[in-house]
């Protein structure tokens, strides 16, 4: 063997043994593989923190217990792929990487965190596209880090991007509400009219509650923002995060911002917010307009009304409903906050248990006009105790849109009581007052009056329509009084008797009520009583008193008059009963003549016989005489 061909050899057996020893040195970054034979995705994924909902993802657990084939979730939202390690587990050692097939890598290559050992894990979140559309998502793992066809396993899924669910202005909710703090506006304050003082103050005048809802119902944390703008009146605004109102957020002399003035703009409300009302030393009606802007769209969503109203300046009786108390002591009216259909249907009339009618409603108004609410309730005083005992009023509420005496502010409902010593046609008068909230407290005050009467229990009723004569189905007004023993209209409230008809009327009668001011009559301009439709007289009746406490039938009476077709019938009967009178008048007539032509028949007959008698006799009588000359003519001649 030559030199030359020794050192061949020794460096090929050099080289070869490099090789079979690089072969068998582990690499520096060398790890524990996991043993995973597949990857799948798993249902557990997340869109925006949130779980899948079974209707977001379709099962294909051919491989694995919770994989899924295909998943929806919304444009630009952060995804979190949770994956499975089929038939084994992943390790810290692996790297994945996630690609989405035509848009490219949205995950780089990862590795799994340090606690990663077990069957499931969850990827690094990446932004979902923002165009809709269907995606297939693309997840390597490599094994030991070394990303290698042969090695590397991966998984597809269909990944469904739809756009996003936009607010919507019917679900979402914009309500006010008055008041400083503690109470978040809902639909039933909204029905009320939110007013408030107008000096400028800390104190919140009121707020309105914003809850975001897309077009599922489902709450909106994110996306949306408000604009909010008073486009009239006084006032200003503040942003509030708060899900309810913090107190006092306003100021007397505020610094206007992005947060704070008569315009909010790009206000993000999250899924609930308050935006803050603030007096700024202005009477009169803000108009707050609201505006929502979702996905570069802005909709017109709310307009609400704030009345800020300046110091009271007058009181006055808006309405007087009952001024007639009951003698012997008793209530009249009610002074509730919150009139209802129970206290004033069910239950009306002054004297009932349960009404919520009052018996004057006293307006307290600023040196504008606008109604304007007191620090506090009128106080009555009465000018004669003995008559009238107390009086009470109470803040309307405005509570109900059909029965309150107004919207919340500004009108006070007032009842009084008269004394047990109080007797039939005893009289006093009321004043009803406040403080002068710009005088002296204790002396200074605004004030309004009122005369009440007192009257007693029934003693003589009568029952009266309004017309003698009605056509068929016109209208009818029954008015029902009652008077005391003492001649005086009964008390406010006492109760009245039905009425009911001895014809079909059309309507309804008269229900049993309530006197108000000695009367009780249905209503002339909205009618419930119509007359009946068969002509000729007609009562009504009551069974009420007839001075005495003896309860009797009181009685009055009205006449229908005919029709034109009734007349026109009638006439026709008449014309025809009047021909027939004729013809029989006529008929009788020829009868007559007939017989009398009969007679005169008869008559002549027996003229004739007498008159041929006469003849005949006359014959005998002229032979008689001829014979008779005769013989003398021959005696004469003899």
């Amino acid at each position: 063997m030559s030199t030359k061909t020794t050192f061949k050899r020794v460096a090929l057996a050099t080289v070869a043994a490099m090789g079979f020893g690089l072969l068998s040195v582990v690499p520096a970054n060398a790890g524990t593989p996991g043993t995973a034979l597949a990857i799948a995705v798993n249902n557990g994924t997340l869109d925006d923190g949130v779980a899948l909902a079974a209707s977001k993802y379709t099962l294909n657990e051919v491989r694995a217990t919770g994989q899924i084939s295909a998943f929806s979730v919304v444009a630009a939202s952060s995804v979190e792929l949770k994956v499975t390690a089929v038939g084994g587990t992943f390790t810290a050692d692996d790297d994945y990487k996630v690609d989405i097939t035509g848009y490219g890598r949205v995950v780089a290559v990862t590795a799994f965190a340090a606690t990663s050992s077990g069957a499931v894990d969850t990827l690094t979140a990446f932004v979902a596209p923002s165009v809709p559309g269907t995606y297939t998502v693309n997840v390597t793992l490599a094994k030991d880090g070394a990303f290698a066809a042969a090695t590397d396993l991966v998984t597809s899924v269909a990944m469904t991007v739809t756009a996003p669910t936009g607010v919507s202005g019917t679900l979402s909710t914009a309500h006010i509400v008055a008041g400083n703090a503690g109470t978040i506006a809902t639909s039933t304050t909204d029905l009320v009219t939110a007013s408030g003082s107008s000096t400028a103050a800390t104190a919140n005048s009121g707020s309105i509650a914003l809850t975001m809802k897309n077009t599922l119902g489902a709450a909106m944390a994110s996306g949306n923002t408000i604009t909010a703008q008073i486009t009239a009146g006084p006032g200003y605004l503040v942003a509030l995060t708060a899900d309810t109102p913090t107190a006092d957020q306003c100021s007397t002399t505020p610094t206007y911002s992005a947060t704070v003035g008569r315009a909010i703009s790009a206000f993000d409300p999250g899924e609930i917010a308050n935006i803050i009302i603030c007096a700024d030393g202005t009477a009169g009606v803000a108009t707050i307009k609201l505006s929502v802007t979702n996905q570069s769209v802005t909709t017109e969503w709310a307009t609400k009304s704030f009345t800020f109203y300046g110091p009271v300046r007058t009181l006055a009786v808006a309405t007087s409903n009952f001024t007639i108390g009951a003698a012997g002591g008793d209530e009249t009216g009610a002074a509730a906050a919150a009139r209802t259909e129970a206290g004033e249907v069910t239950n009306a009339g002054a004297l009932t248990t349960g009404t919520t009618t009052p018996a004057f409603i006293i307006s307290a108004k600023d040196a504008a006009g606008q109604l304007a609410t007191a620090a506090a309730a009128p106080t009555v005083i009465s000018s004669n105790p003995t008559v009238v005992a107390s009086g009470t009023c109470v803040l309307d509420n405005g509570s109900s849109a059909t029965y309150s005496s107004g919207q919340g502010f500004g009108l006070y409902n007032c009842s009084f009581t008269t004394a047990a010593s109080a007797k039939s046609g005893d009289k006093a008068t009321l004043t009803f007052r406040i403080n002068d909230p710009l005088g002296t407290a204790g002396i200074d005050y605004l004030t309004t009056t009122a005369d009440v009467t007192v009257g007693g229990t029934r003693f003589t009723e009568t029952l009266a329509l309004n017309k003698a004569t009605y056509t068929e189905g016109e209208a009818i007004v029954v008015t029902r009084t009652a008077k005391d023993s003492s001649g005086n209209p009964v008390a406010d409230g006492s109760a009245a008797p039905a009425v009911v008809f001895n014809k079909a009327i059309g309507g309804t009668a008269p229900a049993a009520g309530f006197y108000i001011g000695g009367t009780l009559a249905t209503s002339s301009t909205r009618p419930a009583v119509f007359a009946p439709t068969a002509s000729g007289v007609f009562e009504a009746r009551m069974s009420g008193r007839n001075g005495s406490t003896t309860t009797v039938a009181i009685i009055t009476t009205a006449t229908v008059a005919e029709s034109a077709a009734e007349a026109a019938a009638n006439a026709a009967g008449d014309a025809a009963a009047e021909a027939t009178d004729a013809a029989n008048a006529a008929a009788e007539a020829a009868d007559a003549a007939t017989a009398a032509a009969q007679d005169a028949a008869d008559a002549v007959a027996a003229l004739a016989t007498s008159v041929e008698a006469m003849v005949s006799d006359l014959k005998k009588q002229i032979t008689a005489l001829t014979n008779l000359v005769i013989k003398i003519q021959k005696k004469v001649k003899a």
